[in-house]
């Protein structure tokens, strides 16, 4: 899973989003980091192949000026700087940050690929493409080359924006057919301070403060550590003064059962595996809780039961820079009990 935050408000967006992105980004991700604001009708934008840190040799905060961007951090999972969120549409009219997998869909078709191929019969361009899957999972659309599915997101969702004009209509149109658990954040360049999403069964948290509105994976990255949750099957748009909110689709109705024991399974485990991830925390401690082969809401989950033992100062995040595959440095953020 990545992890990532936007902001949409009156103070300068950058700064804003390096401050949350650097609380979190190795929580669930650390290898791949990107930035992009909306400023004056463009779209500013900047990604690399590894941590904040090489992040911050390549690039400076002041170069992405506006009060509006998103923010990503994505995990271990192959490939070059093409790799990093964001993705821009071909148009650069529109810009997305992702995060998610197939999921409870692994088994289904794989609708992103139809998706894909009409975006490239539509002049779509699509620079995140390799000659060959990274993964099983990996769309790879007619022409043989394999994409990013968050940038097929973005052509798809610019597509519709240039035919009906409306950000949630468009975003609505697309991912309400893709099958995958994902929550995904845009923003558009001709529209300054909306931030667009859709949620299919993963973490979404806002707060307001007096000046902007705040979002990202978990309340860690959040202006003084809390915040609300978005329903876990949504499509909306949020800007500092205003939430729309509408259904996703039935497909993704999730099951929103919270087994008791969370708290005191997590930290068990914690105790008797020092030093592991949150990945693995939900998948040992936290997934024998649900129910098995339903749309569970157990990642999310896992947000809550971090952040819950981190207020109540039974854990600690050490964070450790490690090589990834591709061979840049990542950030791992590996969770210890707290000293008695």
């Amino acid at each position: 899973m990545c992890v990532w935050s936007a902001y949409s408000g009156t103070k300068p967006a950058a700064p804003e989003l390096w401050e949350s992105l650097k609380k979190i980004e190795g929580i669930w991700a650390g290898y791949y980091t990107g930035i992009v604001t909306q400023s004056e009708g463009k779209l500013h934008w900047g990604k690399v192949l590894g941590n904040t840190r090489v992040w911050q040799e390549k690039y400076d905060l002041a170069a992405f000026p506006g009060t509006c961007g998103l923010i990503h951090s994505r995990t271990n999972s192959g490939g070059d700087e093409r790799r990093s969120h964001p993705y821009l549409g071909s148009s650069g009219k529109v810009a997305i940050i992702s995060q998610g997998c197939p999921g409870y869909f692994s088994a289904r078709s794989a609708v992103a690929v139809k998706w894909g191929n009409e975006m490239l019969e539509a002049g779509k361009t699509f620079p995140s493409a390799l000659p060959a899957p990274l993964k099983p999972t990996s769309p790879v659309l007619a022409d043989g080359s394999c994409v990013a599915g968050a940038e097929i997101g973005a052509n798809a969702v610019e597509y519709w924006y240039e035919k009906l004009g409306d950000p949630l209509a468009a975003i609505k149109k697309v991912f309400s057919d893709i099958n995958n658990e994902t929550a995904s954040c845009f923003i558009f360049a001709d529209r300054p301070g909306i931030i667009g999403f859709a949620n299919s069964n993963q973490r979404m948290v806002y707060q307001r403060s007096c000046d902007g509105v705040h979002l990202s994976i978990t309340t860690i990255g959040l202006p003084n550590g809390f915040g609300m949750e978005l329903p876990c099957n949504c499509v909306g748009i949020i800007t500092p003064g205003e939430l729309k909110l509408e259904k996703l689709g039935d497909r993704y109705e999730t099951d929103t059962f919270l087994p008791k024991g969370m708290i005191e399974a997590a930290l068990t485990y914690i105790r008797d595996n020092p030093g592991r991830s949150l990945a693995n925390v939900a998948d040992f401690a936290l997934k024998p809780l649900f129910p098995a082969d339903t749309l569970n809401f157990r990642v999310g989950a896992s947000y809550r039961v971090l952040e819950t033992l981190l207020a109540e100062n039974l854990v600690k995040l050490v964070p450790e820079e490690r090589t990834g595959g591709a061979g840049a440095p990542g950030t791992v953020f590996k969770i210890y009990a707290a000293e008695p």
